[in-house]
């Protein structure tokens, strides 16, 4: 790997035909990354690989959404209108970052599809063996567990990928939601579920009352009494306990 450009904030290799860029940990700036991303492609044009690679472990810009139509015209275009077609790109620690790297591509549909990778040595492999991959409605997954953890692996098309990220973040809120109401919630009666299942789908006092062979004034007083136990002071958070517990 033959280093041919360095600054506080990116490093450039020439590997094999594969155009390197590495981003440091130092905080980039909007006018730090076009600055840098000319340079990458003032590297480019001079040394004209078949593949280029971002490593984006350290990357730490949030990229703005004025910024995206900059990167396709100004950086993607050139270098697709000289022949790439083969990039990939390794996920930023940050996963807001990411998300924004993601929309820098995916909300101009731009020229270029670059693959995620994990790690460094599989897009290298990936960009080496010139493998194509087409694009799959399918989710893949792979669960790992150990005595105290489980690891899923999941594997999505990029352009899915925030759509798939976002869900996630929401499974993620509803874990916590759960991990803090589960005492309240444990509190509930077997006819206090019941009825808060029948709320939460939707039905009034006397679609319950009627179903359930109660009169409305008994199943107002169980309501209160989820409430209560529930500290519901809002329509969001019977959708909140809906979404973790039921």
């Amino acid at each position: 790997m033959n280093q041919i450009y360095n600054s506080n904030y990116l490093s450039i290799s020439n590997c094999d035909g594969i155009l390197i860029q590495e981003w440091s940990e130092q905080p980039l700036t909007v006018e730090h990354f076009r600055k840098e991303m000319k340079t990458f492609l003032e590297c480019f044009r001079k040394f004209k690989p078949g593949a280029v690679l971002w490593l984006q472990e350290h990357f730490n810009l949030n990229i703005p959404s004025d910024q995206y139509r900059w990167l396709e015209k100004s950086i993607l275009e050139p270098q697709y209108r000289s022949g790439l077609r083969k990039m990939a790109l390794t996920i930023p620690k940050d996963q807001a970052v990411h998300l924004s790297v993601i929309d820098s591509f995916n909300k101009v549909s731009s020229v270029m599809h670059p693959r995620y990778f994990v790690d460094k040595e599989k897009a290298i492999h990936f960009l080496q063996d010139g493998i194509t991959f087409k694009e799959s409605k399918e989710i893949n997954y792979e669960v790992s567990r150990t005595l105290d953890k489980t690891q899923i692996l999941l594997e999505v098309h990029h352009r899915h990928l925030p759509h798939a990220i976002r869900h996630l973040d929401k499974l993620k809120e509803q874990f916590h939601f759960r991990m803090e109401h589960a005492a309240s919630f444990e509190q509930l009666t077997l006819r206090e579920l019941e009825i808060l299942k029948a709320i939460c789908s939707g039905e009034v006092n006397r679609e319950i009352a009627d179903r359930l062979f109660l009169s409305e004034s008994t199943i107002a007083t169980h309501r209160k009494s989820i409430v209560k136990k529930l500290k519901i002071k809002s329509s969001n958070d019977w959708h909140q306990f809906a979404s973790a517990f039921l």
